[in-house]
């Protein structure tokens, strides 16, 4: 057969199909290292496939969602469902389009759902430089909360520079990559939710890829004491704040947590040089 007689749409999509029910497997079934070598076979020809038809989003996908379920078999580790979904959600954006310019976003959102995965420290954490100013992220999927929170911030100081996501799995890639002062992470969120984000946070700090201290401040509806109790108690979580939250409060929490606003400043830590260090007990008023 002639390669440039194909067609992407009669020719390759078998072999996104394949890919697509592979991954459906092995999302029923995550713990099923077979399903997953599957996975990854299936993504290995349809890089092959990519590259005859001169499709390089769907070719850089393919290999680098391929390279990760190796890792993931080689660890002996569960794939993680967010990041088998996140590979068919690609696909599928991807498929319809035609291979259109993602620019590095199909990079972003593999790295970010694999990267606690991995089994290993990996180099991009440990090269990132600390940060020189206060910097804070904000972690909701509900836009109005986002745009509370910021303005809250900004009511405080100026300075500081706000990383605003409204999801999970994006300030998974931005928490492992770059240094804040302080999180505000929401904890009900679709798909991969805030309960996730600390999982992976503390899987990556079993495996020193981030150190220094605690810096998450959970804000949520959640009623159940049970749950706030489960989550306070997790080494990355400084305190808990129910919603709704006054500005007061989380002025407070920026003068509490972040070293350029304390009264008596204990030096800024980079959190991936230091040693993990957190209050004993939390702020009684977190419950």
């Amino acid at each position: 057969m002639a390669y440039h007689h194909l067609t992407f749409q009669d020719d390759a999509a078998p072999f996104i199909e394949d890919v697509e029910q592979h991954l459906v497997a092995a999302r029923q079934s995550p713990d099923d290292l077979k399903l997953i070598r599957n996975s990854a076979n299936s993504l290995r020809t349809l890089h092959g496939v990519a590259n005859l038809f001169n499709l390089d989003n769907m070719s850089r996908l393919a290999s680098l969602a391929a390279d990760g379920l190796d890792r993931i078999c080689k660890a002996g580790l569960q794939a993680d469902p967010a990041f088998l979904k996140t590979i068919l959600e690609l696909l599928a954006e991807l498929r319809q389009a035609g291979d259109h310019d993602m620019g590095d976003r199909v990079t972003h959102n593999l790295s970010a759902t694999l990267a606690p995965f991995a089994g290993q420290s990996l180099t991009q954490l440990s090269e990132a430089s600390p940060a020189t100013e206060t910097r804070i992220m904000v972690v909701d999927d509900e836009d109005i909360n986002r745009i509370l929170l910021e303005e809250f911030i900004r009511s405080f100081s100026q300075e500081i520079k706000i990383t605003s996501v409204a999801t999970a799995a994006e300030a998974i890639y931005h928490y492992l990559t770059e240094d804040f002062d302080l999180v505000f992470l929401d904890i009900m969120m679709p798909e991969v939710d805030g309960n996730h984000f600390l999982t992976i946070v503390e899987k990556n700090r079993q495996l020193e890829n981030i150190g220094g201290d605690a810096n998450i401040v959970v804000q949520t509806a959640v009623q159940s004491l049970a749950e706030l109790l489960a989550i306070v108690h997790k080494e990355s979580v400084l305190e808990v704040i129910r919603k709704p939250f006054p500005r007061e409060r989380i002025c407070t929490c920026i003068e509490r947590y972040c070293p350029a606003f304390r009264h008596t400043q204990p030096g800024n830590v980079n959190r991936r040089q230091a040693a993990t260090h957190r209050p004993a007990t939390p702020p009684a008023e977190s419950l």
